[in-house]
């Protein structure tokens, strides 16, 4: 029991250093902080959680329904990018994605405090649009350092 013990406590001894050590490779969201102790964020008015955007229908200027937010893409300044909306198809089937700058979004509320999204986009140019796809992202691997494979999901 005492070897075991021991054991333990020299193995906690030599983990330590590895544990203190600093990534050589930092998260491209880390790059800007320089140290310190954080700072925690308070401000509550115009913010949006991603996880209420995706899901949101996106109309059209003629208030038809061109698709829906599938992904909220972030850029390496932590910041959003762009969506992924899926377009086309019947219940998931058939529906490929195409990615647009979320500035060319536009966002309110209707009375009842839902978010509303409206693109300057026809069925037609989405349509035309290049599809949108992961393959490239090796900041999203599997582990075994491939870009993971997508596969439709039923909406």
């Amino acid at each position: 029991m005492k070897i075991l013990t021991a054991a333990a406590i020299a193995s906690l001894m030599l983990a330590s250093p590895a544990l203190a050590q600093t990534p050589s490779n930092p998260s491209p969201l880390a790059a800007g902080v320089t140290g310190g102790a954080p700072t925690w964020y308070t401000a509550h008015g115009n913010e949006m959680r991603a996880s209420k955007l995706i899901g949101t229908s996106v109309k059209n200027d003629a208030n038809e329904t061109i698709g829906s937010i599938n992904e909220v893409v972030l850029g390496k300044d932590g910041k959003v990018a762009a969506v992924v909306i899926g377009v086309g198809g019947f219940l998931g089937m058939g529906e490929r994605e195409v990615a647009v700058n979320f500035d060319s979004l536009r966002m309110s509320q209707d009375s009842n405090n839902r978010t509303l999204v409206t693109l300057d986009a026809t069925k037609d140019s989405l349509k035309a649009a290049p599809e949108w796809r992961w393959a490239g992202d090796r900041s999203n691997t599997t582990g075994n350092g491939s870009a993971p494979t997508r596969q439709p999901v039923a909406k």
